[in-house]
């Protein structure tokens, strides 16, 4: 197998290696491994670096520029000169593979533990299977016998995602093998490299989240799914990454990631549909975001009007969402 590792990191060095070690110890056997640090300022590179060290595996670096990354070596750090956030972030490290000639790549949040061997699997199902664009393994809610999902379906009209298996115990999931799936998450999957570099990679337009949305719906599009295998289990320590990039502590009121959330998704509908179409989405959606938001208990009733006029009012206005206006929303501000 030649597949690169593809792992983005933002002041997560401990997440980033604990996540390397479980692939180490699991017996994975990526060709490359590639992480992207997204311009850390808690020594990530460097801590990465000795805790690689350790294990005798000696870590090149390199700028931004993927063309000139470090050739012969196992595993390399790209340092990115800003955060890029998660799409552009795994995007750079997409370039390194298409460099090193990786047939496939795998992509893996910071935040997982891999069970042993279930990267190589995914790579052995994507080779064996020419129609298949993607894999993915069954994703466990860290430290529990609980599953978080193991892909899902999406319905390209509404705008709505649907989880196999989510909340199930992890049985569950192990007596189906395979799931056949329309979406899953960016959390973890394999890809041919070549074919997601033809396609751009992931959407840059969103700083954070909807990336795999919007792939989702690409794939709809053009007849094109992805397996689940139930026999590949990575755990995932939910909402770490969102915490760690919203700059929030776990727990913290949940309004502000709402509004990134819906409005990531607003957005991206308006473009898709055009005006007139996502007034017409936005009629049936938005009940269904207001009841979501009220049952999650992220708002109260009498607060539900105004978080939707102000949700509407900014996805009219807005193509994107950067980092900029990611972190005025986080911080409590709206964008300009």
């Amino acid at each position: 197998m030649s597949y690169a590792l593809v792992i983005v990191n933002w002041n997560g060095a401990d997440d980033t290696l604990a996540c390397l070690a479980s692939v180490l110890e699991g017996g994975g056997h990526p060709a490359l491994t590639v992480i992207v640090d997204n311009a850390s300022a808690d020594r990530s590179p460097e801590r990465i670096a000795e805790g690689l060290a350790t294990r005798g595996i000696g870590l090149a670096r390199a700028g931004a520029d993927a063309a000139q990354w470090p050739r012969g070596a196992d595993a390399v750090l790209v340092a990115a000169e800003e955060n890029l956030g998660f799409a552009a972030g795994c995007n750079l490290g997409l370039r390194v593979a298409v460099a090193a000639g990786c047939a496939q790549v795998v992509f893996l949040n910071n935040d997982t533990v891999v069970e042993r061997g279930a990267l190589d699997k995914l790579v052995l199902r994507l080779e064996g299977d020419s129609g298949c664009f993607a894999t993915l393994p069954m994703l466990t809610v860290h430290g529990t016998d609980r599953i978080w999902n193991c892909g899902g379906v999406v319905h390209p009209v509404l705008g709505l995602r649907r989880y196999f298996l989510a909340g199930r115990p992890r049985n569950d999931g192990t007596r189906r093998a395979e799931l056949r799936c329309s979406f899953f998450t960016g959390c973890c999957f394999a890809v041919r490299t070549a074919a997601f570099a033809d396609r751009g990679g992931f959407s840059e337009r969103f700083f954070f989240g909807e990336e795999d949305f919007e792939l989702a719906l690409w794939m709809h599009e053009r007849g094109l799914h992805a397996v689940c295998l139930t026999s590949a289990v990575v755990q995932h320590k939910v909402s770490v990454s969102f915490d760690a990039a919203a700059a929030v502590r776990p727990g913290a009121r949940a309004r502000p990631k709402a509004l990134v959330y819906y409005l990531n998704r607003f957005i991206h509908m308006r473009l898709r549909f055009g005006t007139w179409r996502w007034r017409l989405w936005t009629v049936a959606y938005l009940p269904y975001a207001a009841w979501r938001l009220w049952r999650n208990g992220v708002l109260r009733v009498a607060e539900l009007p105004g978080f939707g006029g102000q949700l509407l009012r900014l996805a009219r206005r807005m193509d994107r969402v950067s980092r900029t206006d990611f972190e005025s929303v986080m911080a409590g501000r709206m964008p300009a």
